[in-house]
């Protein structure tokens, strides 16, 4: 249904009867199955397809198109708040999630139409670049949001005038999405004051149903018939050689056209190709071990520019490989180990070939490479003191970056400077359940170390986190949370030099002095769920939390006087300044977000919103990097024993004009309504099909921080299937 509805980890999986998948279990609790899902093949099919989509309705909180699921399975599971097991709408913290089916409905393109109803997210996606960088309460750029990627770390930063730290994902093998909101996950990992995105891709069983040895999914999509045209798809094929043995191989690709806002104009180089792939291996030799050994690897190519007559515009080849090898031990009868070991190395290089200019520039090549290795080890530990329950939760992780550029002709390589960076901590968590009263304390140490251009800089804190939260009654649970975050600086912000490309020249300069940032957050919730409210069998959950982030030792780019001779080859083009990155501000990041969704089986309904408030402290004006007020409406109807899907979505974006008063002019956005609708229908069992309209209305707009409009109307028509044996 949402984020609150759904499934994230199989209680295969994690061992833990999923009627209680929270940190504290009973020895004797069995694991249990859950619906396998089907998958997306597309279809090119082109013009009755408007008119159709029109009076039809989507949303996200759309079920599978299967037999009703039995309760226990309607609540989505998280890890990212505690490193430890439970519901969604259990969890006391601002979490969501969103899982495979409802991925798979969407027919994504990009990340951002998965995440744009989690409230409190958002993304900066350019239509010249598919890289995706994520916000979260006004926080992103330069690791403030943890992603991660089956566990591994996604550092790839480039400068720009785009986000300064994103990453490329592939959504056909996205099998979870599991959002924390704020710095209270700050075990999971450093660097997180904002918060956590982390991203699951695809195993096996998620393929092979129940006494199957081999099964495949395929899938394609058709964009057809609107403002843009254009197909991807993917097929992943899993075999179970042994009862302990299983493993997949799949492969995606994409190629879209450019594509025309609502007014019918084309936005230049909106157009990418991609091709991907993965591969998995699960053993599960019994005792209670697994090992999963997993590969990722994509290849983008697209060309982009500034769009100013001066400005170079070069085509990229982005390569990214993700490698993870993950050990886990859990047994129902030990309650002493639940124990997790990771290691990873992921990369991302970009390579890129000037195309404009004169005969001299054409053809000038550079390259931006990232190569980051780290290690995760966690153990869980469980404890029964007469009434009270415990769970202890410690390890460490540590992860190395080293950074890598080019640029012959010109000073990228200054710019987005190569380094090297270590950061590592270890933490320790608590968790006590005590009637109706849940008590969670931790404590985190974090370190970091930095070296490149001749400079180094290096740090350390212990980060503490508390919440309390009490169940007077069957399904409503109020919570208070303190967490604190530490952000240690980037290579980039440290050691950025060079001159900025003309006409705007002025020189940068490196500031090893950096300190790290600092996020202390103040969060009260309310989690509400409730069974057969209306009629029999019906489903609500809410989540519903007010928060206050002060963040200290804010890093920005600023000015500084007297500005140094930058030696720019255009007489007079240095402006009278030098530009680095300093500790200048104070932040403080509010607001009130909430979600509820409801399901009668026949019908369902969801509502998702946020308001974000942020200022700089330090001068008095707002922070540039909070996204304006959204609203989310969804809802639909089920027919045909639950073969057919009706639903849409209705998303209300506020203008955003609270802004310092030189970037109003520049980067104000207006406000915005978007429509989408969808029908999905099982054709057979696990092969479903399905149209989508996303912004009906053709309305032309573009988001706060995107330097060109969206598109208009968008169709798209699909199937998708599932076959075994």
């Amino acid at each position: 249904m949402s984020d609150l509805i759904g499934r994230v980890k199989s209680p295969v999986e994690t061992g833990i009867r999923a009627s209680q998948p929270r940190a504290f279990r009973s020895a004797s609790q069995p694991p249990s199955h859950h619906p396998e899902v089907g998958l997306t093949m597309i279809v090119w099919l082109r013009p009755a397809l408007v008119a159709s989509v029109s009076v039809l309705a989507f949303s996200s909180l759309a079920q599978a198109q299967e037999a009703p699921p039995s309760a226990t399975p309607l609540d989505d599971i998280t890890v990212t708040a505690t490193r430890t097991e439970s519901r969604a709408v259990d969890a006391p913290a601002a979490v969501s999630v969103r899982n495979r089916e409802e991925i798979q409905r969407q027919a994504p393109a990009r990340i951002g139409s998965i995440v744009s109803g989690i409230p409190g997210v958002t993304t900066q996606e350019n239509p010249n670049d598919p890289a995706t960088a994520i916000n979260i309460r006004g926080l992103q750029d330069f690791g403030r949001v943890a992603v991660t990627v089956d566990g591994a770390r996604q550092n790839f930063q480039r400068s720009g005038h785009n986000a300064n730290g994103a990453f490329y994902l592939d959504p056909a093998f996205i099998r979870t999405i599991d959002i924390t909101r704020g710095p209270v996950a700050n075990i999971y990992g450093s660097g997180a004051i904002g918060g956590v995105a982390s991203f699951e891709t695809v195993d096996p069983r998620d393929i092979l149903s129940p006494g199957q040895r081999q099964a495949a999914q395929l899938g394609f999509t058709g964009v057809v018939g609107g403002r843009q045209n254009g197909v991807y798809g993917h097929a992943i094929g899993a075999v179970r050689a042994t009862d302990w043995a299983s493993g997949l191989l799949g492969v995606s690709f994409r190629n879209l056209n450019p594509y025309q806002d609502g007014g019918g104009f084309t936005v230049a180089d909106s157009g990418q190709e991609l091709v991907s792939g993965i591969g998995k291996v699960v053993l599960t030799p019994g005792d209670g071990h697994t090992l999963k050994l997993s590969g990722q690897l994509q290849n983008y190519e697209f060309a982009n520019g500034l769009g100013t007559a001066t400005a170079p515009r070069r085509t990229n080849e982005v390569k990214t490989s993700n490698l993870v090898a993950k050990y886990s031990f859990s047994r129902p009868d030990n309650d002493w180990l639940n124990l997790n070991l990771s290691a990873y190395r992921t990369t991302t290089d970009t390579d890129q070939v000037r195309i404009s200019g004169t005969p001299a520039q054409i053809g000038q090549s550079r390259f931006f490479r990232i190569e980051t290795i780290g290690v995760d080890l966690n153990n869980t530990s469980r404890f029964q003191f007469g009434a009270v329950k415990m769970a202890l939760t410690y390890g460490f992780d540590a992860f190395r970056d080293q950074v890598r550029t080019s640029d012959p002709a010109g000073n990228g390589d200054e710019t987005t400077p190569g380094g090297r960076r270590t950061v590592y901590g270890g933490f320790v968590q608590n968790q006590l359940n005590w009637g109706m009263f849940d008590l969670i304390g931790a404590l985190r140490y974090d370190a970091y170390a930095l070296a490149g251009g001749g400079n180094s800089s290096a740090g350390e804190r212990v980060s503490p986190k508390i919440t309390l939260a009490v169940t007077p009654l069957q399904g409503l649970q109020p919570y208070l949370t303190y967490a604190e975050g530490y952000r240690a600086p980037s290579i980039t912000e440290t050691l950025v030099n060079g001159l900025h490309p003309v006409p705007a020249s002025f020189l940068f300069i490196p500031n090893p002095g950096l300190r790290p940032e600092i996020g202390k957050t103040l969060e009260a919730g309310l989690n509400l769920k409730y069974d057969s409210v209306l009629q029999a069998g019906d489903r609500f959950r809410g989540k519903v939390s007010v928060y206050q982030n002060n963040v200290t030792k804010l890093i920005e780019g600023v000015f500084v006087d007297p500005g140094a001779p930058c030696g720019s080859p255009v007489p007079g083009a240095c402006a009278d300044a030098s530009f680095r990155y300093e500790n200048v501000a104070r932040a403080r990041l509010q607001g009130i977000e909430g979600e509820i969704a409801y399901d009668a089986r026949r019908w369902f309904a969801g509502l998702a919103g946020s308001i974000t408030r942020g200022d700089n402290r330090t001068t008095g004006q707002p922070l540039e990097s909070v996204y304006p007020d959204r609203l989310t409406v969804s809802g639909g109807l089920r027919f045909l024993d639950e073969k057919l899907v009706l639903g849409a979505q209705v998303t209300l974006v506020a203008a955003q004009t609270r802004l310092p008063p030189a970037s109003v002019a520049a980067n104000a956005s207006k406000a915005y309504a978007l429509v989408d609708a969808n029908i999905s229908y099982e054709i057979a069992r696990d092969t479903r099909f399905f149209l989508i309209g996303e912004n009906l209305g053709d309305v032309r707009y573009r988001r706060y921080r995107d330097d060109d409009r969206s598109p208009g109307l968008v169709t798209k028509v699909g199937l998708t299937t599932r076959f075994g044996m």
